[in-house]
């Protein structure tokens, strides 16, 4: 189970650079970050989709379909459903306040340096986006072993 949790992690990984850059891309150009933060997941969840069934579960001897897909994208929407939500409450709830402690200035200030963009709202946006998937990976890992790549 580890070994899986790690090889899902290394996907996911992959899906985190994929969204973040598509999410980086949109909000940088004025896209709204809850539209942006859909039509990221959407990229991500779908190249997840494809790597989690021929690496990380194919063992399982699930063939790829139309079900499994649905299967994945039902448990990916609900954790997208967390993602947002995690995304809302750092951006509307819990930025406005960390963003004063001299620290978490510091590191948005050298962040928005590096990508060159000039307004700290993008920046507290990307790693909000960041925040929030760390945490519907926990569900996004057990909705997909447990029911779309059950034994």
């Amino acid at each position: 189970m580890f070994k899986r949790f790690l090889k899902f992690g290394l996907v996911g990984g992959l899906g985190t650079i994929i969204n973040l850059v598509i999410f980086a891309l949109l909000s940088f150009a004025g896209v709204n970050y809850m539209i942006s933060s859909v039509i990221a997941f959407i990229i991500a969840a779908t190249s997840n989709y494809i790597f989690n069934s021929i690496w990380v579960f194919k063992d399982r001897g699930h063939k790829s379909s139309k079900i499994l897909w649905a299967k994945f994208m039902c448990v990916s929407v609900f954790s997208l459903c967390i993602n947002l939500g995690v995304l809302f409450i750092m951006e509307n709830f819990v930025m406005p306040y960390i963003i004063k402690w001299w620290f978490v200035n510091e590191i948005m200030q050298i962040t928005a340096g590096i990508l060159n963009v000039k307004t700290l709202s993008k920046i507290t946006a990307l790693y909000s986006q960041a925040i929030g998937i760390g945490f519907s990976m926990i569900f996004n890992f057990i909705g997909n072993n447990c029911i779309t790549f059950k034994k």
